[in-house]
């Protein structure tokens, strides 16, 4: 790496940081004030207050990484570059017969350092944290939410029940209906003052630990499949229900996708518990989370033209220039998911098509790059 890929690469890393720190700061003042009274009555003093703080917007900082580090991504590298060229450090390398594009280079290595992280930030820390980003602010108890309902398709359980706890990751007042298909020979409801989520392991399936229920497994109409997804709990008074519907099915269900690493995600994608309408939601999730950095990388090749016209003297309408192109493309990519959403596009095609398109018009626009 010669001095000035070095130059543009620290240039970039600058850009990047700056731009995270003031946003998040931004973010970081609003939403305190907006919370200010739900920390101050915290018990403990203003140590404890402190300490809540640090911890609550520590989460925040990584999901905030998480949900803006593609698009600054784009904006440090349009930076480095308008920033180069209002400098005019650019003409020398102009002249020494160094293509325009060679420039590109170190920012496009940013780019890649940057989606790294992403990536490891989605995969290893932000499944890890999901509890403690679905509190609220101030809570250091049990956090309660608004139940979903769902039901699990293979095995024809509904669940449902009067309110979740999320930080015990459970129902209470739980219920779950034996739908009179495959689990019992006629319609069952089974009540119990708890259910707590079990995760899947080695050696235990994933399901719902029932405590408080009356009801035992022999007084249950069960089918030879139900008696298999429903059995005696290891303690008296309790129920075992096996099913792949879990916790964060039941609480933000169309968000709780940013919570889940790419292998949960496929396993939910192949899995026949899941509704349609919840497999294809989940399937276009994967698709933009496997392309993501991929349309990344091609904006940012869309947006070099426009930065560095060689038609154009004026750095201001250059960076306006770009500004516009970008916003088409977000309209176009938001387009492509809202027809996906609604099942006139498939996943695979929402997806792909910006990104063959814009990597078409960035092949095109080659010809406007100040060489």
């Amino acid at each position: 790496m010669t001095l000035i890929d070095r130059y543009l690469l620290g240039r970039y890393c600058y850009v990047f940081t700056i731009a995270y720190t003031a946003l998040f700061g931004l973010y970081f003042v609003i939403d305190v004030f907006t919370n200010v009274g739900d920390f101050l009555d915290m018990p403990g003093g203003m140590g404890t207050v402190v300490v809540e703080l640090l911890r609550y917007y520590s989460y925040r900082a990584v999901a905030f990484f998480g949900a803006i580090g593609g698009s600054l991504e784009v904006i440090a590298a349009m930076t480095a570059l308008a920033l180069m060229q209002k400098n005019g450090e650019h003409y020398p390398i102009i002249a020494a017969g160094i293509p325009t594009y060679r420039m590109v280079r170190p920012l496009l290595v940013g780019a890649v350092l940057v989606n790294g992280l992403l990536v490891l930030n989605q995969e290893l820390v932000i499944p890890r944290i999901a509890l403690q980003l679905q509190q609220n602010a101030g809570s250091t108890g049990d956090t309660s939410a608004e139940i979903e309902p769902a039901i699990d398709f293979l095995a024809d359980i509904s669940i449902a029940g009067r309110r979740l706890n999320l930080k015990r990751r459970s129902i209470e007042g739980a219920e779950f209906v034996l739908r009179e298909t495959k689990v019992a020979t006629s319609l069952t409801p089974i009540v119990a003052a708890e259910a707590i989520s079990v995760e899947r392991t080695a050696d235990q399936p994933a399901g719902w630990l029932l405590r408080g229920t009356s009801v035992k497994v022999s007084e249950l109409p069960l089918t030879k499949l139900g008696r298999q997804l429903i059995v005696a709990g290891t303690e008296p008074g309790t129920l075992f229900v096996r099913t792949d519907v879990t916790f964060d099915q039941l609480h933000n269900r169309d968000s709780s996708v940013d919570y889940l690493a790419t292998s949960e995600l496929v396993q939910r994608v192949q899995n026949p518990s899941f509704s349609r309408r919840s497999v294809h939601s989940l399937s276009l999730a994967l698709h933009n989370r496997l392309t993501k950095p991929i349309l990344n990388l091609v904006v940012l090749m869309v947006g070099v033209p426009f930065i560095v016209r060689k038609e154009s003297t004026s750095l201001l309408r250059n960076v306006a220039a770009c500004s516009i192109v970008l916003g088409v493309m977000f309209a176009g990519n938001e387009v492509c998911s809202y027809l996906a959403k609604v099942h006139l596009l498939s996943p695979e095609q929402s997806v792909w098509l910006p990104i063959v398109g814009w990597g078409t018009f960035a092949a095109w626009t080659t010809a406007l790059v100040k060489t």
